[in-house]
């Protein structure tokens, strides 16, 4: 489903205020976050605002909530936007406000700049004016009074808070401390009046020096003179500077005249850039060139001479691969050689060691049964563990037998040992008598020990009885001193004849000597029972000890015989399970015996088997099995290798044959029919292979630097017809057929260039002058610039010399000025008044910028109320009709200054201040939700909404609840510590926090 407004699904909170490790998913767009005083709701809102707009500075006052346990600052939030999906917000401790990072669905991570691209540029202040609100924002309703109620509803309508009735609050009243037109005590108005006393002051003081203004005015006519005349001067001194310029570069201007028309006659003559230079490049290069290509050609036909000298036998060449393939085989016939003979005497040595391997085995058989034996891995296996069982089988033998022998000789051993124990036990009668003797010693033993256990009890019984009589003689005597106290204060208050004093007396002296009756009894009866019961113990004392003497019957004899004959049976039933063990053990070897020969009996023919198998005869099996099959296994090894080396033999001498053959064969056809060595016929056919190589290879070195000639040759060629075309084209461009001619020309363009060189040499001259080439006329038709120049110094002079006058009347005047200030009255209040208009300029240009900020606020009011306030006000008057049921209908604008009026249902009118409290806060809400539907509607942020409703009544509440529902561009987060709201939201979206979830920090 497309997601139309940003949701909050999940915070995690790592360690902020006393949330530590905690993660809340929300799954809806209404959801509530329920819980008691300090479980956390005003912790989550802040954590949410810092996570989205970053923790709270420390100069700020805002709270910061850093977690006391240290655990780590921050967390996460988990934010579904309509464009970029799923958003992680991550914001842990770090800068100011910080370190955050930003996760999108598709991957992308970024940090500030990517949030608040997410937020649209909202920010944390623009954010809790529109979205967030609290309790605080109704509290500031019910402070406030008159007409700043009103200024704070409209600034509340504009922007969502009161910062704009703050702002305008400030500005009148910086502007108050200033200036009031009527006022007195405000700064500018204070200084004002300073102002006007001084002015007067020196108005007084200038009338009494008259003569003051006239030498002041004649003092600015001379400054006014002098600076018409020092202006003159300038301009005279300029226009001199100018005319000594042209005297001086006149002879240049009139040389370059003369120049530029000697420079007419050279225009008809033609001759080529640079025409000698490059004649004199051609005709070096074109010897150079000649020269080279003589040689070649006498090169090339030296080298051709020399190849017609030599000839190559091209079969020869032919068959180089088949020659050497053969000579360099001539050391191969000598391995070959060598390697026969050694495998010749192997072979020999074989022959011997089978002869050997069949004396071993004491055999006639031929070879080739002996091929035919099975002698393969497993095989050898096979005989090994069959040798091997042999073995064992001989060993369990002789173990068997040492094993019966010595179980035997046990077994004789026990039965001897236990019919002389049972020699040595007492009959049965002789046992059963001092078996009863035993019992009734026991029983004595038994009547001693309860004897003693009764003792004790007596002695406790008398010392419990003690207790009691103790007891007794105390209370009677704690009961006589009370009631002998309660006499003496009841015959004193019956002397003073205080009733309440003797009533209570005589009462309690009466109920202690009750209690003390009563105690009395109790003792008595106690007594009694201790009595009773030390009787009963006594009898059954009495009763144990004479049975005791009944029972000495038994003697230390009875107890040795008894002892002696109890040791005695012990041993003899130890003996007769020995005698059991030691039957099985002599029945397991016995067994053992007929186990081993049915196994031997097994493996005899197993070794036939193998005997068989190894084309031996079964004595030699049975004896040594393993090393048989060893002598069988060497000699069938044996067979195959002289096999295998005869093979090789006749190999070696069918190769070494064929190299042989094809040798000869070689040097026969290319060197000679005569007979030779093998090793001189390989060294003389490669010696044939090496000579015609060699001429080969002068050939085509001939022939390569042939090429390389002809390539160089025909290089210069080239380049020397091309020099004979740019030597015509030159002549052809200077109109001359010789070089003579074209010499005289040449001579001629270098004169004409000289000339060039000095035009221009006259010109750089000129440019460096202060006088263009677009004056040159004028300066040219003043006559005699000499006797000019004479003149523009004499009126110089004159213009300084009247300067310098003026000057020393100045100097005067302004002597007699300060003369006339000598006083400092007149000065003093100048100076006074000049520093008091700029202090007052001062703090007017301060107002000044109060002023333009309040009216500048005053127009954006203006505008506001004239083209954005009419959309919210509808939507706000739609909100208000829902939450008041209709009972208000319409909210307008005041038409002077700020603030609202409202039209009830009966077309009734009231301002702010006249609406009830609630109704008041009702108006806010609906201002507060119309600026989030209609100005702030591209946003569609969350509302987080912290208890803000508990002054309303059940009724209001609910209305409030839905109108938040209608935004359905907007998820809701609902902070409340009231149950009785949760009737208002789906229980599923409520979220309750209990207070034993949160640790103390």
């Amino acid at each position: 489903m497309e997601v139309t407004y940003v949701q909050i699904k999940k915070l995690t909170i790592y360690g902020y205020g006393k949330l530590e490790n905690k993660t809340f998913s929300i799954d809806s767009s209404i959801h509530v976050f329920y819980g008691e005083n300090e479980a956390g709701k005003s912790t989550i809102m802040s954590f949410i605002h810092s996570i989205l707009f970053g923790f709270p500075t420390k100069q700020q006052s805002e709270l910061r909530y850093e977690p006391k346990m240290q655990h780590k600052y921050g967390g996460t939030l988990e934010v579904l936007f309509p464009k970029h999906g799923l958003a992680i917000i991550e914001r842990v401790k770090g800068k100011a406000t910080g370190d955050v990072t930003v996760t999108l669905e598709d991957g992308t991570r970024g940090q500030e700049a990517l949030l608040e691209s997410l937020l649209l540029g909202v920010d944390k202040g623009i954010y809790q004016s529109i979205f967030s609100f609290n309790l605080h924002g109704l509290q500031n309703i019910q402070q406030m009074k008159g007409e700043e109620l009103g200024r704070f509803l409209f600034s509340t309508g504009a922007v969502g808070s009161d910062v704009l009735l703050k702002v305008e609050n400030e500005l009148q009243k910086e502007l108050d401390t200033r200036f009031k037109p009527s006022g007195k005590k405000p700064l500018l108005n204070e200084k004002l009046e300073v102002i006007k006393e001084k002015y007067k002051d020196l108005k007084r003081i200038e009338k009494e020096n008259s003569m003051y203004e006239e030498v002041q005015t004649r003092k600015t006519q001379l400054i006014s003179i002098n600076e018409e005349f020092e202006e003159e001067l300038l301009k005279e001194n300029e226009e001199t500077r100018q005319l000594e310029e042209w005297i001086k570069i006149n002879p240049l201007v009139l040389e370059k005249y003369h120049i530029e028309d000697k420079l007419k006659e050279y225009v008809q003559v033609a001759f080529p850039k640079d025409g000698l230079s490059r004649w004199e490049t051609i005709k070096e290069r074109l010897l150079s060139i000649e020269a080279k290509i003589e040689y070649f050609e006498k090169k090339i036909a030296e080298l051709e001479k020399d190849r017609k000298q030599h000839s190559v036998h091209e079969d020869i060449l032919n068959a180089k691969k088949e020659i050497l393939t053969a000579a360099e085989k001539g050391p191969l016939l000598e391995q070959l050689q060598q390697q026969y003979h050694k495998l010749h005497n192997k072979c020999t040595l074989v022959e011997e060691e089978i002869s050997i391997l069949k004396e071993k085995l004491h055999l006639s058989i031929d070879d080739t049964k002996i091929a035919d034996s099975n002698t393969s891995i497993f095989m050898k296996e096979q005989c090994a563990n069959a040798a091997s069982k042999q073995r064992r089988l001989y060993d369990q033998k002789e173990e068997l037998d040492i094993r019966l022998k010595e179980e035997q000789a046990l077994l004789e051993s026990l039965e001897q040992r236990i019919k002389e124990q049972k020699a040595k036990l007492l009959s049965s009668e002789e046992r059963s008598a001092i078996e009863a003797r035993l019992k009734k010693k026991e029983q004595s033993s038994w009547n001693q020990d309860k004897a003693k256990i009764i003792e004790r009890e007596l002695n406790q019984l008398k010392d419990q009885m003690i207790g009691v009589k103790k007891r007794s003689k105390n209370q009677t005597v704690y009961t006589s001193i009370i009631v002998t106290l309660c006499l003496l204060v009841t015959a004193v208050a019956l002397f003073i004849q205080q009733w309440i004093m003797l009533i209570l007396g005589t009462s309690f002296g009466m109920i202690s000597f009750l209690f003390f009756l009563n105690g009395r009894k109790q003792a008595r009866e106690e007594l009694e029972k201790y009595q009773k019961q030390l009787r009963l113990i006594k009898a059954e004392r009495d009763e144990l000890l004479d049975s005791n003497g009944q029972n000495n019957e038994w003697s230390l004899l009875d107890e040795k015989r008894w002892n002696e004959d109890s040791s005695l049976r012990e041993q003899y039933g130890q003996l007769q399970y020995k005698l059991e063990q030691q039957n099985e053990n002599y029945e397991k070897v016995l067994q053992g015996f007929e186990r081993w020969e049915a196994e031997y009996l097994n493996h005899q023919q197993v070794l036939r088997n193998l005997a068989n198998e190894l084309q031996l005869p079964y004595e030699n099996a049975r004896k040594q099995i393993f090393d048989a099959f060893l002598l069988v296994e060497q000699w069938k090894g044996k067979v195959r290798e002289r096999d295998s080396l005869g093979k090789e033999i006749h190999s070696i001498s069918k190769e070494k044959n064929q190299i042989i053959g094809s040798i000869t064969q070689l040097f026969h056809q290319f060197i000679s029919q005569e007979d030779d060595t093998i090793a001189n016929k390989c060294y003389r056919l490669r010696n044939v292979i090496e000579e015609e190589e060699a001429k080969q290879k002068m050939l085509e070195d001939n022939k390569r630097k042939q090429g390389d000639l002809k390539e160089e040759l025909e290089t210069y060629q080239i380049e020397s017809r091309h020099l004979l075309h740019e030597k015509e084209r030159l002549f052809s461009l200077a109109n001359v057929e010789e070089e003579e001619d074209f010499r005289i020309k040449a001579s001629i363009d270098l004169e004409r260039k000289q000339l060039e060189e000095k035009a221009t040499s006259l010109d750089l001259q000129l440019s460096m002058s202060i006088i263009t080439k677009d004056k040159y006329a004028i300066y040219q038709n003043i006559y005699k610039p000499e006797d000019q120049l004479l003149k523009k110094e004499e009126k110089r002079n004159n213009l300084k010399t009247q300067i310098q006058k003026n000057i020393e009347e100045l100097a005067s005047i302004q002597l007699d000025i300060k003369q006339m200030e000598s006083g400092g009255i007149y000065t003093d209040s100048l100076h006074t008044f000049k520093q008091l208009e700029a202090e007052f300029a001062d703090s007017v240009k301060e107002w000044g910028k109060y002023a333009v900020a309040k009216q500048l606020l005053s127009r954006t009011v203006e505008q506001y109320k004239e083209k954005q306030l009419p959309i919210m006000l509808q939507q706000a008057e739609e909100n208000l009709a829902f939450l008041t049921e209709g009972k208000y209908i319409r909210i307008l604008p005041k038409e002077e200054g700020t603030g609202f009026i409202v039209e009830s249902m009966d077309h009734v009118f009231f301002e702010a201040k006249e609406l009830s409290q609630g109704t008041t806060e009702q108006l806010y809400l609906a201002i507060r939700v119309a600026l989030a539907q209609t100005f702030y509607q591209k946003y569609s942020f969350p509302f987080i909404i912290d208890d803000s409703f508990v002054n309303f009544d059940e009724k209001r509440t609910s209305k409030v609840i839905q109108l938040l529902k209608t935004c359905k561009n907007n998820q809701l987060i609902f902070f409340t510590c009231h149950r009785h709201l949760l009737s208002n939201f789906l229980e599923e979206s409520v979220h309750v926090l209990p207070s034993q979830e949160i640790k103390t920090s």
